[in-house]
């Protein structure tokens, strides 16, 4: 190795003093670019080249700017508003019945494709006994594909019913109040984003022969990216009034009030992105032949993401308020029933990204600048569902005070079902990224910057569900009636989250050399990374509140605790049943794979990949900087479940002493079942990874570098 770096030295160094004598005369073509089109920006994008080829004696400092863009973007997106209002008020007891139905259905389609194929820019100027500075230098072929698909649906239904409120009206016989309101919620949304890019390629080639001054910053970027957004919120507001003889002086006896409330929502998000970027390319290439003068910074980055984003938000709130003086019926049903799927899929290939970077000095002497270079792959996909559902009933039978009693009946039923299915996807694929940094100096005194290099190819995906329930029910009769209070919630709810991400061949190396030139060289820090994340959770709230009271109150307001002692003897029977069942699944799986591939000079049969430093020193004094090299592969996968349910029960019936003949009837049955499976799976593999630093001296004296 030491004589084959050695040689390669000698070989340059010929080779290049062999061409300064007739550099003045001959100008080297070094690079012939021909324009075939100017930058566009477009979805399909073919051969877009920038060339600059300036040939003069003194080169314009001004700053040159080359850039090819093609985008994409598609947006879809429904909204739909709905009120619905209804007020009936009635002197007699006549029948009033109000019906309130919405139904939506929304689909949303955004489509984004973004092709950019032999994209190029080109900068190359040549300086021949001119003095002068080099402006900055900027290079950037650009891709996108964004695609954003969305439905808001707003559903607001209300209705007030009012009978025999004037006691000059009054009516002994009861009335009959119906209200029912029904609202159903269908939307689909689906985002898709596709981007490829292929063959990008920066260059930019900087002569000097005999001409001095320093080279300004340059800037080379590849960039491919894909985002697809998909997502549809549901809010739905349902309230229900009824009052009947509110005033005992003219109550109405036997009335009859039903209140239906039926809410069903389904939502559908798919999101998928999908990033392609083959062979992006960056060179950055330095020769001076008797030119003193400093390098400018160099970054090269070649960069391919996609990003997935698919959610539902559904929101439901049930209100129901029935009011009755007299002793009849009052029925109140709820219903909310919410189904969500999200799906968020990520997937990045870059095959082949490269950056070099190339100095070469020959008699001159000056200062490298700090080189940057870095092949970055990533995945993103995240899928999360939300329901948030209120049920809110209300029964008052009687009136206050004994005055009012009754043996009436009252009846609310809450059910709540939700199921949410949350799945998330991120896959990862950079095949042989490598970064190249090579400086050359024969005769050529400095020092030279830092260097840093990097291959990241990173994956990362969640999937969540939360259902947040609340179900609240009371009833207050003064009588001795039924009272009877049904309250179920269910839920199920499924996460999963994939994450896989895999790096082959990736490879960073820089080797300096340096032939009678005296300085320091810079530090060096090279960096292979891959990692996986991915998390899955499902978080379940439900809350279930009942109160009954019974037998009538002290004329202010207190119900049946002990030291009322109203007038009331309550004898009617009281029944509450609660019903929580939750049924959880959260799974995560996260996969690195971190290897090599068998590079074509190597014996060994085994593939390998890693990070190469090889400074070479021939008779050139000076101290090497630092050197870190790492290789790092992770995996991590995280699953949980979270499940939290309160179920709370009161009931209070009247039965003071004098009351000892009648009894009353209370029944209280509670009953929560949760299900729950977490599942968390990490693997990681690293093979044939490798770092090695070879410093070759001959002469010279230098103190040792740190190496980590």
């Amino acid at each position: 190795m030491k004589r084959l770096c050695l040689a390669l030295a000698m070989a340059v160094l010929l080779l290049l003093v062999a061409g300064v004598g007739t550099a003045a005369a001959d100008t080297p073509e070094l690079l012939t670019a021909e324009q075939l089109t100017g930058p566009a920006a477009g979805p399909v994008q073919q051969e877009a080249t920038d060339a600059g080829d300036p040939v003069a004696a003194v080169p314009s400092p001004a700053s040159l700017e080359q850039a090819n863009g093609a985008s994409s973007s598609g947006t879809a997106g429904n909204a739909n508003g709905t009120k619905q209002d209804a007020e009936q008020a009635q002197g007699g007891p006549g029948i009033q019945a109000i019906a309130q139905s919405s139904k939506n259905e929304q689909d949303a389609l955004a489509l984004a494709l973004t092709l950019q194929k032999g994209a190029s820019n080109t900068n190359a100027p040549v300086t021949v006994g001119s003095k002068g500075g080099s402006g900055d230098v900027k290079q950037e072929n650009t891709a996108t594909s964004d695609a954003t698909a969305g439905n808001l649906n707003l559903t607001g239904q209300k209705a007030e019913q009012e009978q025999s409120g004037d006691c000059k009206c009054k009516h002994d016989d009861g009335g009959t109040q119906v209200i029912g309101q029904a609202a159903e919620n269908e939307q689909k949304a689906a985002a898709l984003a596709k981007t490829v890019q292929e063959k990008p390629t920066n260059t930019n080639v900087s002569v000097r022969v005999l001409s001095p001054g320093n080279d300004g910053p340059v800037t080379q970027t590849n960039t491919a990216s894909s985002s697809a957004t998909a997502g549809n919120l549901n809010l739905t507001g349902q309230k229900a009034e009824q009052e009947q003889s509110g005033d005992c002086k003219c109550k109405g006896d036997g009335g009859t009030q039903l209140i239906a409330q039926s809410a069903e929502s389904t939502q559908t998000a798919a999101a998928a992105a999908e990033t392609v970027q083959v062979k992006p390319t960056n060179r950055n290439i330095s020769v001076r032949v008797l030119s003193p003068g400093d390098d400018g910074p160099v970054t090269q980055t070649n960069t391919a993401t996609s990003t997935a984003m698919a959610g539902n938000e559904n929101l439901t709130k049930q209100d129901a308020e029935q009011e009755q003086a007299g002793s009849g019926f009052q029925a109140i049903g709820q219903s909310a029933e919410n189904d969500q799927t999200a799906t968020a899929l990520a997937k990045t290939v870059q095959e082949k990204p490269s950056n070099t970077n190339i100095s070469v000095r020959v008699l001159s002497p000056g200062n490298g600048g700090p080189v940057t270079q870095e092949n970055t792959a990533s995945s993103s996909a995240a899928a999360v569902n939300l329901n948030g559902t209120a049920q809110d009933a209300d029964q008052e039978q009687g009136g206050r005070g004994c005055k009012c009693s009754g043996d009436g009946k009252q009846l609310i039923g809450q059910s709540a079902t939700s199921e949410q299915d949350a799945t998330a996807l991120a896959a990862t694929l950079q095949v042989k990224p490598s970064n190249t940094n090579t400086s050359i100096r024969v005769l050529s005194e400095g020092d030279d910057g830092p260097v840093t290099q990097t291959n990241t190819a990173a994956s990362a995906a969640a999937a969540g569900n939360l259902n947040l329930t609340a179900q609240d029910a009371e009833q207050k009769q003064s009588g001795s009636g039924i009272q009877v209070i049904g309250q179920a919630a269910h839920n199920d709810q499924d996460a999963t989250a994939l994450a896989a991400t895999f790096q082959l061949g990736a490879s960073n190396e820089s080797t300096p050399i340096r032939v009678l030139s005296k300085g320091d060289g810079g530090s060096v820090t090279q960096a292979n990374t891959a990692s996986s994340d991915a998390t899955a959770g499902n978080v379940n709230w439900t809350e279930q509140d009942a109160s009954q009271w019974q037998g009538g109150d002290d004329g202010k307001g207190r119900h049946g605790r002990k030291h009322d002692e109203p007038d009331c003897c309550g004898t009617g029977i009281q029944a509450i049943g609660q019903l929580a069942t939750n049924d959880q699944d959260a799974t995560a799986a996260a996969l690195t794979v971190q290897t090599g591939i068998k590079r074509p000079c190597t014996c060994s049969g085994e593939p390998t990949f890693g990070n190469v430093n090889e400074p070479v020193r021939v008779e050139s004094p000076g101290d090497d900087g630092s050197v870190s090299q790492s290789n790092t592969a992770t995996s991590d996968a995280d699953a949980f479940n979270l499940n939290a349910t309160t179920q709370t029960a009161r009931q209070f019936q009247s039965t003071p002493c004098r009351c000892w003949e009648t009894f009353g009837i209370q029944a209280i049955g509670q009953l929560a079942e949760s299900d729950q499976s977490a599942a968390a799976a990490a693997a990681t593999f690293q093979l044939g990874a490798s770092n090695l630093s070879a410093p070759v001296r001959t002469g010279g004296h230098a103190r040792g570098h740190e190496r980590e």
